[in-house]
């Protein structure tokens, strides 16, 4: 029996080593674009997530900027109210107290004193009321910012989760 192949034999029935070695070429370059296909794929994705990192911290800045403004804006606005009041207070006694000096009898005295008093507690009350509303107002104006980062986070987090 012969081993070597026959000259008589068409040379198409039997692979040769040209054919099988292009072949394997086509099947290294085919796997050479597969895996340059999912590093492109992979640098793509890398890219985005990159991206939507800066763009989160971008928006983090921005935030804690429009607190910081809203901090700054009631700082001046307390600042204000409280000097507006502190002056009519100052105003309010000295008229008071000349009015106490001209007083003609201890019953005037006592009664212009106990109006002075009554006058000062209720614009007590009343400034404390308008701080407290000026306080809360700001509260909201300095958190709000942050709450909003929070829920675009929170947000981010499931698309996450969901996505994984």
């Amino acid at each position: 029996m012969d081993t070597y192949p026959d000259a008589s034999q068409p040379a198409d029935q039997s692979p040769s080593v040209g054919d099988a070695a292009a072949d394997a070429i086509v099947g290294i370059n085919t796997g050479f674009e597969a895996m340059n296909d999912k590093m492109s794929d992979m640098m793509e994705q890398t890219m985005k997530t990159m991206s939507d990192v800066t763009e989160f911290a971008k928006g983090n800045v921005n935030a804690l900027m429009a607190s910081a403004k809203a901090a700054q804006a009631g700082a001046e606005a307390l600042t204000s109210t409280f000097v507006e009041v502190s002056k009519k207070r100052f105003e309010d006694a000295q008229s008071a107290m000349k009015a106490m000096t001209s007083a003609k009898s201890p019953n005037e005295l006592v009664q212009l004193q106990n109006d002075f008093a009554k006058a000062q507690f209720d614009q007590a009350v009343s400034a404390w009321s308008q701080m407290s509303e000026t306080l809360l107002k700001l509260a909201g104006d300095v958190v709000q910012p942050l709450s909003s980062r929070m829920a675009v986070a929170t947000e981010a987090m499931k698309k996450t989760v969901g996505n994984a």
